[in-house]
């Protein structure tokens, strides 16, 4: 455990992976942090932000989005459920490689909108800037969304995620960056 300049504590990518490689055999208290009372009303307020719907207040919906730091994928299962939608894409990371994996299986039967990588590194910007892997393409998504990841972040990760979230969104007044958390 580290402390941030804020005297917060922070994770070292090194134990962010070994926390949240438990995580995914334990699961969370509950399972269903989603849409359970820690998680619920955060993530209906992000969901309600990110306009995911056609409304009379939004010009359009989202397509593509990137979901940094997707854990076991539940906000994309509980979103790409709901087919009246017209999500196109859905990109997953996570720096967890069990997180990855229970991602995938959860992921699976929405079959070529859904795309989970596993970010070894755990550097986030590695994610769009890396020779060798380039999850996702410059300017190319609608929404940028992390739960519940900055609050465990170094300031330097926190930076470099935001970044990321900057690259990655299409040059449009219609791209979002949503953010959740419990600090």
């Amino acid at each position: 455990m580290h402390f941030s300049i804020d005297n917060r504590p922070t994770l070292s990518r090194t134990e962010a992976k070994q926390v949240y490689n438990q995580f995914a055999t334990t699961s969370h208290a509950g399972g269903k942090d989603a849409t359970s009372g820690y998680g619920g009303p955060a993530i209906r307020a992000l969901l309600s932000m990110a306009s995911l719907k056609s409304s009379p207040h939004s010009s359009s919906p989202p397509k593509a989005v990137l979901d940094y730091g997707c854990g076991q994928g539940k906000l994309a299962e509980l979103v790409l459920q709901d087919e009246s939608l017209n999500v196109k894409q859905w990109v997953c990371i996570d720096q967890s490689p069990n997180m990855v994996h229970k991602a995938k299986e959860r992921l699976h039967k929405f079959g070529n909108v859904v795309e989970v990588h596993l970010l070894e590194s755990g550097e986030p910007l590695d994610a769009v800037s890396s020779d060798q892997l380039q999850i996702v393409q410059p300017q190319s998504m609608d929404l940028f969304i992390s739960t519940y990841c900055l609050d465990v972040m170094s300031e330097t990760d926190m930076h470099s995620t935001l970044t990321l979230a900057e690259r990655t969104l299409k040059p449009s007044s219609d791209s979002k960056v949503i953010l959740a958390g419990i600090t």
